[in-house]
């Protein structure tokens, strides 16, 4: 049984204090090593959101890497879909606006793309008609010493919600990685659509894949990087995702996780916060507001366990007045139509963790 450590937003502790008590009692303090390189993985934020993971935060987990004698860097990928963060450029414009610069953190901010030295690691053991047969991560991460990632739990339309296994999985590989993820979610158009011809699903599109053709949206499939654009912006629902979508990226999902877990050698340690649990990812601006009240921090060399712990933590805490229509277990799969446990019971049967734990409270 995996251990993960709490620390409750309810102690009368702060939080930068009760990360600190983490980092000491999960054992993290032993193994972050001393002149080694750390890369901290996070998710900067979309321009625009809110609630993606406080600058603060992030620099005391910087300050218990330094104390630790590690060299820590932050770090995180670019993205496959129209954002504010599709380039490295325009990622570390993204990053600074949000607070998150070298100056404030104490740290270099790393982004990666596609034109960085990838190491190609064969998905093996496939599992649950996976279509992943490798996926890409960049060297400059996978050189690293060690990684400690750092987790905003939060709702996303797809997975049901996000936490370390969707950080791992889409966070730590390439964009062409991230679409072969994605394969499986092409939207596609309703053949019963209401659809006036708006055109907004072409304007969409970045890759000029979709145009109105008497009327009607007609769409290069070659072209298309499964971004989902096209869906997100038709005002009348007229994209759909297909059936068992949802499902199939999740199954992905780990697939890609244990990847990079396994190039890592295990050299990760897992951080979630549980607070700010808005249904929507730290990608979409806005992303709606919080459907709980904020929980605490969860810490595990686990990333199975520590995202179980958190879904439980989720579906114990108080409910915001008027947020929620569904009720536990799972609450945050509910609300997106899928279970959320699907990227975990995968992961559980790759090897990479446990869903049984022990919630050790510091």
């Amino acid at each position: 049984m995996s251990q993960v450590f709490f620390f409750s937003y309810d102690a009368a502790a702060t939080p930068l204090h009760g990360l600190r008590r983490l980092f000491s009692k999960a054992g993290f303090k032993s193994v972050v090593p001393s002149g080694g390189s750390v890369a901290i993985k996070l998710h900067m934020g979309e321009l625009g959101n809110v609630r993606y993971l406080r600058p603060v935060l992030v620099r005391e987990t910087v300050d218990a890497v330094l104390g630790c004698g590690g060299k820590p860097f932050l770090f995180d990928t670019i993205v496959n879909y129209p954002s504010s963060r599709k380039t490295k450029d325009s990622y570390l414009d993204t990053a600074a606006r949000n607070g998150f610069a070298e100056a404030t953190m104490k740290a270099p901010i790393v982004i990666a793309d596609d034109d960085d030295e990838m190491k190609v690691i064969t998905v093996a053991d496939r599992l649950d008609g996976t279509s992943l047969t490798e996926i890409k991560s960049p060297r400059l991460l996978l050189q690293s010493s060690f990684m400690v990632v750092l987790s905003h739990v939060k709702g996303h339309d797809l997975s049901g919600f996000g936490g370390a296994i969707k950080n791992l999985a889409m966070g730590c590989v390439s964009r062409e990685s991230k679409r072969a993820q994605h394969s499986v979610n092409m939207p596609i158009f309703r053949d019963n659509a209401e659809c006036d011809g708006c055109g907004k699903c072409a304007d969409a599109c970045p890759t000029d894949a979709i145009e109105v053709v008497e009327g009607r949206p007609s769409r290069n499939d070659a072209e298309c990087t499964y971004c989902s654009a096209c869906l997100l912006a038709c005002p009348s629902g007229c994209w759909v995702w297909p059936p068992g979508a949802k499902e199939k990226v999740q199954v992905n999902m780990a697939h890609s996780a244990r990847a990079v877990v396994s190039a890592f050698g295990g050299r990760i340690a897992y951080v979630n916060f549980i607070q700010d649990v808005a249904p929507h990812c730290d990608c979409a601006a806005p992303s709606g507001n919080a459907l709980i009240q904020d929980v605490g921090i969860a810490a595990s060399f686990d990333p199975v366990a520590v995202d179980k712990a958190s879904l439980d933590l989720i579906d114990k805490a108080p409910v915001v007045a008027g947020a929620l229509a569904v009720k536990p277990p799972d609450i945050l799969g509910k609300l997106h139509n899928t279970d959320c446990l699907i990227q975990l019971r995968t992961a559980e049967k790759l090897g990479i963790g446990a869903m049984q734990y022990e919630l050790i409270t510091v």
